[in-house]
C-alpha cells in the first residue's frame, strides 16, 4: 500500500521483509572513497593474497606474475563497480536484490552457495592466523596449541563483525593504514636478500599458462563480487545522481585504487618472501625473514590484523546476511554472523589450503554463473530499473512457484561449462551466463511473467532509487 500524501510504502510483515534489510537512506551511508580504499586495502592484506603471490613463484617470471595480478583484478574491478551500482542507486543488499533474476524462492539457492563460499574462506583466514599466533607463541614459550588459537581468533571475529558495519568500517580504517605501513616494510626486508636480476630472472621449475594465472585473480573476488552490495549500499552518494559516473564517484576511486593497487603490494609479499627465503607458507617467511624478537612480533601484528580485516568484511559479513535474510525472524543479523563463524570453524582449512589453486577455479566455476546473471538482468533486461517494492512482497518476482526458470537453467548449463575447463573457469562462466540468461529471459520468460519495470517505467515505485527514496513501513 502507497500513500502519496506521506511517501510512504506499507508492507505487510512476512518472511520477505525486515528491517535490517530495507533500503538505505541518505543518513546510512557513512562510506566515501577513502573509507572503501581502506576496507579494499584491508581485504587485500590477507595471507590468502600472500599465499597468492608464492604460488606464482617458479612457475610465472617476475613481469608475467604483475601483469597476470593487475589484469585479473582491474577486471574483477570494473565487476565489482558494476554490481556495486545496484546498493548505490537502490541501497540493495545482495540477498535482497538476487529475488530479482533468481525468483524469491530461487534466490535461496544463489544465497546459499555465497554464504558457503565465504565461510570456507572464513575457516581458510583463520587458519592462517592462529598457524601465525601458535609459531611466534612456540617461539618465545615453546607452547604450541594451533587449535585453542584457531578457537580464541575466531571468536574475537565473530565478536566484530557481529556489530555490523560501523564495526567492520572502524576496524578496516585502523588496520588497513597499519597493514600498508608494515607490508612495506617487509617487502623492503625481503628485496634486501635480493637482487634485481635475481627476482627478474628467477628460475622457472614447472610452467603455468599466463591466462590461467589471470584466472586464478578474477576467481579469487568471486564472493566479494557477487555481494559487494552489500558495502556500497552505505557509499555516500550525490542526490539525484543520474549519471553513472557521478553516482558512482567514491565507489569508483576506491575500488579502482584499493583492489588492483592493494593485491599487486600484497602479492609482492609472498613473490618476494618465497624467493628470499625459500618458504612458500608466506607466514614461516615473514617470521624467519625477522631479525629479532621485536620485529617477529611485528610480523605476527601483520597477520593478526591481516586475517582479521579480511575476514569480517569478505567472509563474516555477506553469511550473515545471507542467513539472516533467510532465517528471518528468527536469525537476526548478529545470529548469522555467529552461525556462520561456528559453521566456518569446522570446515577443515588445512585440506582446503592444500589444493588452493584448485580451490580458487572451483569457486570461479561455481560463482562467477552468478554474477553473469545479475549484470545481464540489472543492465541488460531491466536497464537499471527496479520494482523494490515487489522485492519484499509476493509480486512480480514469484515467476514460477517463488523460482525464474531463466536463472536456474542458466546458472547449471554455465557451472557445467565451469567445471569442463576448471582453469578457464571465470574466463568462460561469466560471459555463458550473461548471453544465456539473456536469450532465455528475452525470448521466454518475460513474456509468460511480465516485469512492471520493463513494461511500464514511469510507475510510481521507481521513485524508491537513490536521491528520491520513500520510506517503506513494515506492519
Amino acid at each position: 500500500m502507497y500513500s502519496k500524501k506521506d511517501s510512504v510504502y506499507t508492507i505487510k510483515s512476512s518472511k520477505l521483509v525486515h528491517n535490517d534489510i530495507l533500503p538505505t537512506k541518505d543518513e546510512d551511508r557513512i562510506m566515501n572513497w577513502h573509507d572503501v580504499i581502506w576496507l579494499w586495502l584491508g581485504m587485500a592484506a590477507q595471507m590468502g593474497v600472500f599465499l597468492l603471490g608464492a604460488s606464482f613463484v617458479g612457475k610465472l617470471s617476475f613481469y608475467e606474475a604483475i601483469l597476470a595480478i593487475l589484469i585479473g583484478n582491474l577486471g574483477a574491478s570494473i565487476v565489482l563497480i558494476l554490481i556495486g551500482d545496484i546498493g548505490i542507486e537502490h541501497g540493495l543488499n545482495y540477498a535482497t536484490f538476487i529475488r530479482a533474476p533468481f525468483g524469491y524462492f530461487g534466490s535461496y539457492i544463489p544465497m546459499i552457495v555465497r554464504a558457503i563460499a565465504g565461510i570456507c574462506w572464513f575457516g581458510i583466514q583463520t587458519y592462517f592466523g592462529a598457524s601465525a599466533i601458535d609459531l611466534v607463541i612456540n617461539h618465545f614459550t615453546g607452547y604450541s596449541n594451533i587449535q585453542l588459537f584457531f578457537f580464541i581468533f575466531a571468536i574475537i571475529q565473530i565478536i566484530i563483525t557481529a556489530k555490523g558495519i560501523k564495526g567492520i568500517k572502524l576496524a578496516e580504517n585502523l588496520s588497513a593504514p597499519a597493514l600498508l605501513i608494515l607490508c612495506l616494510f617487509v617487502i623492503y626486508l625481503f628485496t634486501s636478500k635480493l637482487t634485481f636480476n635475481g627476482i627478474l630472472n628467477f628460475p622457472i621449475k614447472e610452467k603455468m599458462n599466463f591466462w590461467v594465472a589471470v584466472t586464478v585473480n578474477l576467481s579469487y573476488w568471486s564472493t566479494v563480487s557477487i555481494n559487494i552490495t552489500d558495502f556500497t549500499r552505505f557509499v555516500k552518494i550525490k542526490s539525484n545522481s543520474k549519471n553513472f559516473f557521478s553516482r558512482n564517484f567514491h565507489s569508483l576511486i576506491g575500488q579502482i585504487i584499493g583492489a588492483p593497487i592493494g593485491m599487486i603490494i600484497f602479492s609482492l609479499v609472498g613473490m618476494l618472501g618465497t624467493m628470499a627465503t625459500g618458504y612458500g607458507n608466506p607466514v614461516e617467511a615473514i617470521l624467519s625473514s625477522l631479525p629479532n624478537a621485536v620485529f617477529i612480533i611485528i610480523g605476527l601484528v601483520i597477520i593478526i590484523l591481516a586475517q582479521l580485516s579480511t575476514n569480517i568484511a569478505a567472509n563474516l559479513f555477506a553469511p550473515g546476511n545471507i542467513l539472516n535474510t533467510i532465517g528471518s525472524p528468527k536469525i537476526n543479523f548478529s545470529k548469522g554472523v555467529i552461525i556462520s563463524g561456528v559453521i566456518g570453524m569446522l570446515t577443515f582449512p588445512w585440506i582446503l589450503i592444500k589444493f588452493f589453486l584448485t580451490y580458487l577455479p572451483t569457486l570461479g566455476a561455481f560463482l562467477s554463473p552468478i554474477i553473469g546473471i545479475m549484470l545481464s538482468d540489472y543492465y541488460l533486461i531491466r536497464k537499471r530499473n527496479l520494482n523494490v517494492i515487489d522485492l519484499f512482497q509476493k509480486g512480480e518476482y514469484y515467476y514460477f512457484y517463488g523460482f525464474n526458470p531463466a536463472a536456474l537453467i542458466t546458472y547449471i548449463c554455465s557451472s557445467i561449462v565451469g567445471i569442463l575447463y576448471l582453469n578457464y573457469s571465470w574466463l568462460l562462466c561469466l560471459p555463458t551466463s550473461l548471453i544465456l540468461y539473456y536469450v532465455l529471459m528475452k525470448n521466454w520468460v518475460i513474456k509468460k511473467y511480465k516485469q512492471k519495470e520493463i513494461s511500464d517505467t514511469n510507475d510510481e515505485f521507481l521513485s524508491t532509487s537513490a536521491g528520491n527514496e520513500k520510506d517503506i513501513k513494515i506492519i
